[in-house]
C-alpha cells in the first residue's frame, strides 16, 4: 500500500512538471512585469491562462521568436490568474491567447491572436514595430 502510494505521488509530481514545463517552456519565464508599459519602448502583452494549452501555445511561440525582438521590443504576460492581470485583459477586453501591441507611450496599436505559423508572427511583430518606429 505504501509503496502504491509512493508511485502514485512520484507520477503526480511528474504530471506537474510535465504540464509545467509544456506550457510555461524551458528557460527563463516571460516578465509579468506590466509597469514597462509606456516606458518608452513597445510592449507586447499575452493574456495567459495557467495551465491552459492555448495560452501555453501562444507563450510558447512567442518564446521561440522572443531573443530576435526583445532588444526592440518588450514581451509581457498578463497573468489572468491574477487580479492585476485579469484588470489588464479586461481592459483591452483579451481572451485567453491573445495578445495587445502597445506603443512606446503605451496606447494601443492592435489586438491580435498568436499566429501558430512563425513567418506569420515574425511579419505581424515586423509590421507593428515599422508602425511605431
Amino acid at each position: 500500500m505504501v509503496k502504491k502510494i509512493a508511485v502514485t505521488a512520484v507520477s503526480l509530481v511528474v504530471l506537474v512538471a510535465l504540464g509545467y514545463f509544456l506550457t510555461m517552456g524551458i528557460g527563463k519565464p516571460m516578465s509579468a512585469d506590466l509597469s514597462v508599459i509606456g516606458q518608452g519602448k513597445p510592449v507586447l502583452v499575452l493574456a495567459y491562462e495557467n495551465f491552459s494549452p492555448t495560452g501555453g501555445d501562444a507563450l510558447n511561440r512567442l518564446r521561440q521568436v522572443k531573443n530576435d525582438y526583445e532588444s526592440r521590443l518588450d514581451f509581457v504576460v498578463a497573468d489572468l490568474g491574477t487580479p492585476q492581470g485579469r484588470t489588464f485583459a479586461n481592459r483591452y477586453q483579451l481572451a485567453n491567447g491573445q495578445a495587445v501591441f502597445l506603443k512606446q507611450d503605451g496606447q494601443p496599436l492592435q489586438v491580435t491572436n498568436i499566429p501558430a505559423d512563425e513567418r506569420e508572427l515574425r511579419n505581424r511583430l515586423e509590421s507593428s514595430l515599422a508602425a511605431v518606429e
